[in-house]
């Protein structure tokens, strides 16, 4: 579970009302927390595990509610609208998902919600998702609304009593990150409810939507804020502007160092999880540093800890991210993880995945039960994959999933990748993982059905790294 730390702020605009703005607007929205309980049902990637097993008590035996659910996790909400005139690294898109999400915190029901979001998908694919969403309401009003709305209220209630703390951590933060962020655009904080007091809760950022899961029967009001500055972040992360995005790409690609990588793909995280829970829980808790694990993956935990005496340091003297920053970073992120260039999960972190005709919701459910990840491209089909423009070009680690016509499939390989250009075809290959000639890691696994993934992933997980001096692993 995320522990992280907020400072709240409002903001007064010299607007001609002369009244005041508020920044944060914390809300409660039955129709994204709706939303949120079909993600969670069909184990949708940034969901909740409590709040999931949860459903599955209730629900998993019940076939007209799985039909619903099957239905609303057919749609790929994972298509984007993508900026090419952004740095490759910061892959500046607007997935299907965020646009929907921001929608049903401004909708008051979801009749109002399914008139917002016509032409942004399919007639069908709309109709498919307000029809799962309309007949799922009543499970989810029986089972969690009805019982949480009150809570939530509370919670929220307590949460504007922050309303007045300090806007100068904002600033500081925005000032680092060389944002663009505009404060006359408020963020949307909606609490959606897990039901009892403690387990796993998730948040994600989508636009100006802050989406914070909340145990209903817990007061944790500061870590709350927390998980809402983090998030917050992350937003100011991604709101840079395309010249300040492209400055702090190349001082990352110009780093010699061969974990500069990894220690890019990691940075997003790292970075919001050292501000919100390193310096922002400081602040609230009258100068003393959480002791305490700061974030629930290691990798993310470690390399904040790692990183927050510098962060810290340049917020105190009001200084930006610069070249000097990032260059000690990554000797952080190299001290802190010598064994990382090696490892497939740090590699996992940004990665390309091919397929040939296994469903991408297939691949993604399996992936994610072994590894976690910031970026996940699908692609298929595999045919003339070799000149596929992500192959040639891309920085990113790969996993090709040889799902069909393998022999065939494997010579195509070949073309792009030398380095296997004496392996012969053999049924009993499982995997064949290696650096190539730009020093990214590929793997390519030999999958015969769709239910040899899971033990695909599984033996990568537990072998951990990759033998450099082996090109068949296993």
């Amino acid at each position: 579970m995320k522990r992280l730390f907020l400072i709240i702020i409002i903001f007064f605009f010299g607007s001609v009302s002369g009244q005041r703005k508020e920044f944060f607007i914390f809300k409660e929205s039955e129709v994204y927390s709706l939303f949120n309980f079909m993600e969670t049902a069909a184990k949708m990637p940034g969901t909740s595990s409590t709040y999931r097993k949860f459903i599955t008590e209730k629900l998993a035996d019940n076939k007209d509610f799985q039909k619903l659910v099957q239905d609303f996790k057919s749609i790929d909400y994972n298509e984007s609208i993508s900026r090419q005139d952004y740095p490759a690294g910061r892959n500046y898109r607007k997935s299907y998902l965020t646009l929907l999400v921001v929608t049903t915190l401004k909708s008051k029901d979801l009749e109002d919600f399914n008139e917002r979001i016509t032409g942004i998908l399919p007639i069908n694919e709309q109709m498919k998702i307000y029809n799962s969403l309309k007949n799922a309401q009543p499970y989810f009003r029986q089972f969690v609304w009805n019982e949480s709305e009150a809570k939530i209220k509370r919670q929220i209630s307590e949460l504007k009593k922050y309303n007045d703390i300090s806007s100068e951590l904002f600033l500081k933060f925005n000032h680092f990150y060389k944002s663009s962020w505009d404060v006359q655009v408020p963020f949307y904080v909606t609490l959606y409810p897990i039901p009892g007091k403690q387990g796993n809760t998730t948040a994600t950022p989508h636009g100006n939507a802050l989406c914070v899961g909340s145990m209903t029967d817990s007061n944790d009001t500061i870590g709350t804020l927390g998980v809402t500055l983090h998030e917050m972040c992350h937003i100011l992360y991604n709101e840079q502007s395309k010249e300040v995005q492209a400055e702090l790409e190349k001082y990352f690609t110009e780093n010699k160092s061969r974990y500069s990588k990894l220690a890019y793909s990691y940075f997003n995280e790292a970075m919001a999880t050292a501000l919100g829970n390193g310096y922002g829980y400081k602040i609230l808790n009258k100068g003393n540093v959480d002791k305490g694990e700061w974030y629930n993956k290691p990798t993310i935990n470690l390399f904040a800890k790692a990183i927050y005496p510098l962060t810290e340091k340049y917020l105190e003297q009001n200084k930006p991210i610069d070249k000097n920053f990032v260059d000690e970073i990554i000797k952080s992120f190299e001290k802190t993880f010598p064994n990382s260039i090696y490892e497939y999960g740090p590699n996992f972190n940004t990665l390309n995945l091919y397929a040939d005709q296994i469903d991408g919701n297939v691949i993604f459910d399996s992936f994610f039960k072994y590894f976690s990840a910031n970026s996940v491209h699908v692609s298929s089909p595999l045919k003339d994959v070799s000149q596929s423009h992500r192959l040639l070009e891309d920085d990113s680690s790969f996993i090709i999933l040889l799902d069909k016509d393998q022999k065939e499939n494997l010579e195509e390989l070949k073309k792009a990748f030398p380095e296997i250009q004496k392996i012969k075809y053999d049924s009993t290959i499982n995997n064949i993982s290696f650096f190539d000639a730009k020093n990214r890691m590929i793997v390519i696994l030999f999958i015969n059905k769709p239910q040899d993934l899971d033990q695909a992933f599984e033996k990568l997980e537990k072998h951990k790294q990759l033998d450099k001096n082996k090109l068949i692993q296993y």
